[in-house]
């Protein structure tokens, strides 16, 4: 095996880097390939010449061609447009927000408590025609600013030249213009928020009183959809697009979003291809590469196309910067595009003109970082541009910023970093002194293992996602995996990563939503956790092999290991957690194919991983407290005790071929777990009953026959005490 195939990469994209000479990953392309894959942020700082473009290309180009080919084949534009406006949802999306605004599941409340900056966020479905309404409650003190936007706008409404708000200030703002309008409002008012297309202008209603019109819509904006938008800063807004009553209801000639006719509203998918001017085969970018200088940017677009130039479907590409003629860059990102690469100045310049769509992208590149956020240089239109990107998903579906350069401890790349990124890891090469505080640290022979505690919780939601696990029991290896899990699975669905603390609206509709049952948490945590799974409160029961004997669970579908158990008896009791009474289990193991280091301290009452001194992430060999754990070995030390190969899941997430065969007979991929073979007890518990048929009827017997006698004595008792006075 290549060591280009041990670090992930995919036959293809080798075959590519062999063609260009490269027999040997180097340094940083070793450390970050398997980071990246691994689904985090990463900061790389190297030398030029080290290899940085391919480090960041070569898992980009495989992801990117992961993506594209494995989503679903987009509905044409013209059967979109046609579809009835009641299909279409109407709510605050999870992907077109900051990533502070938090969303409750229904999509129709929003909340952002920082009191410093501005938290901003779009709505799943904007307005192309007609007169349209929608009411945002206040619903605490704060700031906020409610209004439409364009989708070439930024999050941080009426800043610029695509969106428009009216503040809680008594402000109407568009452009970064704040003039006085109508009056302030706070806790507990409504405003309405009018859109007249046929008109062309935006006006505002204040607990049902007319403001007037706020604002005539500029010339290019016409015909483009504009969707409700809001800013908050430590405030929190309830929106209602119509599905339910008003509280003061539109003004004559306007009807609520959600009732809009067919034709009337856009997706937020369809108003990105319309913001883009796209064709109906068109498709807005995965990945957006930022460069300091026009030839650095025809450099690192030329080698992307090289790399990619093997995989089985063409990646397009387009570079966008000054020097190149405009009108065929448009054409190329009409026809469609997967990887854009060019200078921030230019690209901003694109998307304002509504030309270039950015609500696809996955990943964003700052490649030479210390230039680009240089004083004076292109900061602010790179924060910009961060603020137009979609930052809701989780796991494998957020927004992953890859930070590279020839040093990466500048004061502004620092900044950067905290702005940016989400707990990067540090690829230092260059062994300066001064890092970024907010930067996690992985030492060179560690880095496979920290790419591998990092992509298994995306793979575990992936897994959720896929078979829509209503119910799961998840093995950790201990108690401080089992913390760091919980924290990952309450992170997502708009999560703020806080315990579940007994029933709420986001426990069984969350699908993420969790307990933890282990050693470390106290008899009545552990009672009130089991309880909270058994009655459905919560999907998922996260735990550690003090679970793994004895808990009996009726019907459980699913059992994932997020580690394999140290013995293979282990793993049978794991496992026997699922198919109990003849109702079908899935039982999941995520093995690593590379050596993880996991803790390991003999001292009693020791906890190195909380907070570790120097040597204690040693091995106990070195004198330190972990050890590397060999999955491999184990998974055979198991199909060898289970007399059975353990088949691997498609990259997809699907069934081996032949056991999605074998449950074909029982509804599907998932829906056959926790239910009985199909469809009735299976032939052992049918077995098992007949044989204990007779030994019921005796007892049936011999309870009539009790009850009998017992009414007979109390018939005769009464007889006796009538005859005695």
């Amino acid at each position: 095996m290549s060591a280009f195939e041990e670090a992930g990469v995919m036959p293809e994209l080798i075959r590519a880097v062999e063609q260009m000479g490269w027999t040997l990953p180097t340094p940083v392309q070793a450390e970050a390939v398997p980071l990246i894959l691994g689904g985090g942020d990463v900061m790389a700082a190297a030398e030029t010449g080290s290899g940085k473009t391919g480090a960041f290309a070569l898992p980009i180009l495989q992801i990117v061609y992961e993506t594209v080919t494995t989503s679903p084949a987009q509905t044409s534009s013209a059967q979109q447009s046609s579809a009835p406006a009641a299909s279409l949802e109407c709510k605050l999306s999870l992907d077109d927000r900051d990533s502070l605004l938090a969303i409750s599941p229904d999509g129709l409340t929003c909340q952002a408590r920082s009191q410093h900056a501005w938290q901003g966020g779009r709505a799943t479905a904007g307005v192309r025609e007609g007169r349209a309404y929608f009411e945002a409650t206040v619903a605490d003190e704060g700031l906020c600013r409610i209004g439409w936007a364009s989708q070439a706008a930024g999050l941080d409404l009426g800043t610029n030249q695509h969106s428009f708000g009216y503040g809680g200030t008594g402000k109407k703002s568009h452009n970064k213009r704040f003039e006085d309008y109508g009056m302030p409002y706070g806790r507990g008012d409504v405003v309405g928020c009018l859109l007249d297309c046929d008109h062309g202008c935006i006006s505002f209603t204040l607990n049902g009183s007319d403001l007037g019109i706020a604002f005539d819509l500029p010339k290019h904006l016409h015909k483009q959809a504009l969707y409700p938008a809001v800013c908050l800063k430590n405030a929190e807004l309830t929106i209602n697009f119509g599905d339910s009553a008003f509280k003061f209801g539109p003004p004559h000639g306007f009807t609520g979003l959600s009732k809009l006719k067919s034709g009337q509203l856009v997706s937020a998918d369809m108003g990105s291809q319309e913001q883009a001017g796209s064709s109906s085969s068109s498709q807005g970018p995965t990945a957006l590469i930022l460069e300091p200088a026009r030839e650095l940017a025809e450099q690192v677009h030329n080698a992307v196309i090289d790399m990619g130039r093997y995989l089985p479907r063409k990646m397009r590409t387009v570079l966008v910067t000054g020097g190149v003629n405009p009108k065929a860059q448009e054409k190329a990102l009409r026809d469609g595009v997967d990887i854009v690469t060019g200078t921030p100045a230019h690209i901003l310049k694109m998307v304002q003109s509504g030309k270039l769509a950015l609500g696809s992208i996955k990943f964003l590149v700052l490649d030479e970082a210390d230039r680009l956020m240089e004083p004076g240089n292109d900061g602010d239109t790179i924060y910009d541009l961060f603020s137009r990107l979609p930052k809701g998903g989780a796991g494998v579906a957020r927004l992953q910023v890859l930070l590279f350069s020839a040093t990466l401890h500048s004061v502004e790349v620092t900044h950067c970093a905290e702005r940016l990124c989400q707990n990067p890891v540090l690829i230092d090469l260059k062994g300066k002194d001064a890092v970024p505080e907010a930067v996690d640290h992985v030492d060179t022979p560690d880095n496979w293992s920290e790419a591998v505690k990092r992509l298994k919780p995306r793979l575990l939601q992936r897994l959720i996602d896929y078979f829509r696990m209503e119910q799961c029991m998840i093995f950790c290896r201990t108690n401080f995996d089992c913390d760091n899990l919980e924290h990952f699975l309450n992170s997502l669905h708009g999560g703020t990563g806080a315990p579940f603390r007994g029933k709420r609206e986001s426990g069984k509709e969350n699908p993420y939503s969790c307990v933890v049952l282990a050693g470390k948490r106290s008899v009545e945590q552990r009672r009130e956790a089991l309880q909270a799974f058994k009655d459905g409160d919560v999907r998922l029961l996260i735990c550690t092999d003090v679970a793994a004997r004895g808990i009996d669970i009726s019907g459980l579908p699913f059992m994932v290991n997020m580690t394999l158990p140290d013995k293979s008896e282990d793993y049978i009791h794991r496992v026997g957690r699922v198919g109990r009474q003849g109702v079908l289990g899935l039982a999941v193991s995520l093995v690593s194919t590379v050596p993880e280091k996991v803790w390991y301290c003999t001292v009693k009452g020791y906890t190195p991983w909380v907070n570790p001194k120097p040597g204690d992430k040693r091995t106990r060999e070195e004198g330190g407290h972990t050890i590397w754990y060999e999955e491999p070995q184990l998974i055979k030390d198991i199909e060898t005790r289970i007399r059975a190969p353990v088949e691997p899941l498609a990259p997809d997430m699907a069934l081996p071929p032949s056991m999605a065969k074998a449950r074909e007979a029982s509804g599907g991929t998932s829906s056959a777990y926790g239910q009985a073979k199909s469809g009735e007890q299976n032939k052992e518990m049918h077995a098992h009953m007949e044989a204990l048929r007779p030994a019921v009827a005796e007892l049936a017997r011999l309870e009539a026959l009790a009850q009998q006698s017992f009414l007979g004595f109390r018939h005769r008792w009464t007889a006796h005490a009538a005859a005695n006075g």
